[in-house]
């Protein structure tokens, strides 16, 4: 299993927490993902597991999502799309985007209750995805692969307002129009991996959870389609008791209810143990061990950093478990025996 991580990883990018401004959400570019790829497989549609924890432990992880940005700022008011949404695609589309796209928008439709549709290009729509040369994007936001912004319809309306207070998730009070920028010109998976991370937090929460098991909302980047925790997530999102402007205690006293609907086999199970906060150190370390700064020697010490951490805080979860993958992903090219003992 650890070796099919390890598969799994090399053919994608890390994510991170926002941008400078800290108020956009985004998927953070790594310098180890593979630049050389395979065509992608594509596999029919299977059953996807309905998540098996306690709605107590769901409940938790849904405030701490759609309450804080990744930068960890925190986020005022809940915001969605009131009604059907509709989506667009615009740019220099890439050939595998078209069918990754309508799989998607029917699993959010069947699976999460999202009415959701795509229209044409030129028809004004609630969420635009915008394809772009890798290069154009980085030169504005250089750490990421693909990121989404409220409140703009193009790449030319991002760029004349990219300092300005209106794009800023914290400052939103609704959503209105979403723009998903991507780039084109990458494998397709790591299109597809982008099209399912920043589509669901252009429609759903805008916060990525490193101690998250079983979701595209954790950083580590293991699961790169959503989940069915994810899928329960997103129609949480959207249950009728929640609306745009209630604030996290509001959100927190309808919880129970919603959940109890919606995933009834959760409600009598037992809530795990409260889950220690993830630390400013050991993001910083993980983002220096797998992000495109630093030489070889400076990443694997990053790594070591992380573990360190994670160690000294008493981690028993997915966070401990990145840091010795990372460490010994780092390693394996000249350190084989600590690469070793990382992964075991």
């Amino acid at each position: 299993m650890r070796y099919l991580f390890l598969i799994s990883l090399l053919v994608t990018a890390a994510c991170a927490s926002g941008p400078t401004s800290g108020s956009l959400a985004e998927r953070r570019a790594n310098a180890a993902a593979a630049t050389a790829l395979p065509p992608m497989k594509r596999f029919s549609t299977m059953p996807v597991s309905p998540p098996l924890h306690s709605n107590t432990d769901i409940a938790r992880d849904f405030l701490d999502l759609s309450f804080q940005m990744e930068s960890g700022r925190p986020i005022p008011y809940m915001t969605r799309f009131e009604g059907p949404i509709t989506l667009r695609v615009t740019g220099d589309i890439p050939p595998s985007l078209g069918p990754d796209l309508q799989a998607l928008l029917l699993r959010l439709r069947n699976e999460a209750g999202i009415r959701i549709r795509r229209v044409s290009a030129e028809t004004p729509a609630s969420i635009t995805i915008q394809a772009l040369p890798r290069a154009t994007m980085q030169k504005f936001v250089p750490q990421a692969a693909c990121f989404v912004v409220p409140q703009v319809s193009s790449w030319g309306e991002y760029r004349r307002n990219r300092r300005s207070r209106l794009i800023s998730w914290t400052a939103l009070k609704k959503r209105e129009k979403v723009a998903i920028f991507l780039p084109g010109d990458v494998s397709p998976q790591e299109v597809r991996d982008c099209l399912h991370e920043e589509l669901a937090q252009a429609i759903g929460p805008l916060n990525d959870l490193y101690r998250l098991p079983d979701s595209v909302f954790n950083d580590d980047n293991f699961h790169t389609i959503l989940t069915g925790f994810d899928m329960l997530i997103l129609r949480t999102y959207y249950a009728p008791e929640l609306h745009n402007g209630m604030s996290r205690s509001a959100v927190a006293a309808v919880l129970p209810r919603v959940l109890a609907r919606l995933n009834p086999r959760g409600r009598n199970k037992p809530a795990g143990p409260f889950p220690a906060p993830t630390s400013r150190a050991w993001i910083n370390a993980i983002e220096d061990a797998l992000g495109p700064k630093g030489n070889p020697a400076q990443r694997r010490a990053a790594a070591n950093r992380a573990v360190t951490i994670a160690k000294n805080a008493g981690w028993n979860d997915t966070r401990l478990a990145f840091s010795l993958f990372a460490l010994g992903r780092l390693s394996l090219s000249t350190r084989s025996e600590t690469a070793f003992n990382a992964f075991l």
